[in-house]
């Protein structure tokens, strides 16, 4: 099933991993996990971060770190990227991914850029990357079903997503029984919140808004509002869910000022495929969570982003 990556694999002796800029769990945790497998077979690997401060949960549950090995991505053999629909997002910038190169993903959006391609509609590249991992037969390591877990657990909301399938809490499973700290993994990335985050989480409230009777939740958040609070965005990475947390809501919009224009965050509960949306603005993702860039001043992003978000309950 995975022939043409595993033929590239086993040609490479030096192979640079790299994934989306401002990598989550599953960027992290799928990237870092094929690394070590890919150590596990004999090669030398490593995960290209770029310009990423590593100041996440995410990455400091990250195992096997330390068994990534002293290499430059110009002298490697392979570039392979995981979790990366688009090809302007992957860290570094991009511009070392060149040669032979290969891409593994789970965004249906997904834009080939790579001379092999892997993308399935699973929940997370990570569940991607246990079976690539066992049909190689590669040793899942307690490391690897560490990184894995946290991956999976992720991209699926700690499993509560819908997206969640009877095949991720059986590769959950056989997760477990590899020694991931699934417990632990839980409680540092769901439960255990700085007293900072919740400062946040009520500017949040204020600067929400409800509309469309209900169904529609949309929310701008600035760095003023990351400076009162006292906490930067890569502690906050889930105060992107809070629109659709609200009862009655379907859709929800969260806008982020960026350094270069704005981020805005789409997620959906149930019906509304929030992917399309983002897709007419450019951008990609997810049925249920997708997302895109735009430069426009923020009062008509606003007003575009509402419109869009009121046409699509309208077919709903």
């Amino acid at each position: 099933m995975f022939e043409k990556l595993k033929a590239m694999v086993l040609n490479a002796e030096k192979i640079a991993v790299f994934t989306h800029e401002n990598p989550d769990g599953d960027a992290l945790g799928s990237s870092f996990a094929f690394a070590l497998g890919l150590i596990g077979m004999g090669k030398k690997a490593k995960v290209f971060l770029g310009d990423f401060d590593g100041d996440t949960k995410e990455y400091m549950l990250i195992r096997g770190k330390e068994k990534m090995a002293d290499i430059s991505p110009n002298e490697c053999d392979l570039k392979i990227a995981l979790d990366c629909a688009d090809f302007q997002r992957i860290s570094r910038g991009g511009a070392e991914f060149t040669g032979e190169t290969a891409a593994i993903d789970h965004h249906i959006t997904h834009m080939p850029y790579a001379e092999a391609t892997v993308v399935e509609d699973a929940p997370a590249t990570g569940e991607i990357v246990f079976d690539i991992l066992s049909e190689w037969n590669v040793e899942i390591t307690k490391e690897i079903a560490d990184d894995l877990y946290i991956a999976i657990a992720c991209d699926t909301g700690n499993f509560k997503y819908a997206s969640t399938t009877p095949k991720t809490h059986r590769i959950a499973a056989r997760l477990m029984e590899c020694g991931a700290a699934f417990a632990d993994i839980a409680r540092e990335l769901f439960y255990k919140k700085p007293m900072e985050y919740y400062a946040l989480f009520k500017i949040a409230l204020e600067k929400t808004e409800i509309f469309e009777n209900g169904r529609a939740c949309i929310m701008y958040l600035s760095d003023e509002d990351f400076e009162k609070a006292g906490i930067s965005d890569n502690q906050a990475g889930d105060i992107v869910t809070l629109p659709t947390k609200i009862e009655g809501v379907e859709i929800g919009a969260y806008i982020r000022k960026r350094k270069n224009g704005f981020k805005v965050s789409l997620r959906s509960n149930e019906h509304v495929d929030v992917a399309k949306i983002a897709v007419s603005f450019g951008g990609g993702g997810h049925i249920r969570a997708a997302g895109f860039s735009s430069e426009l001043p923020i009062d008509e992003l606003t007003k575009e982003v509402r419109a869009k978000m009121a046409e699509a309950l309208l077919t709903d």
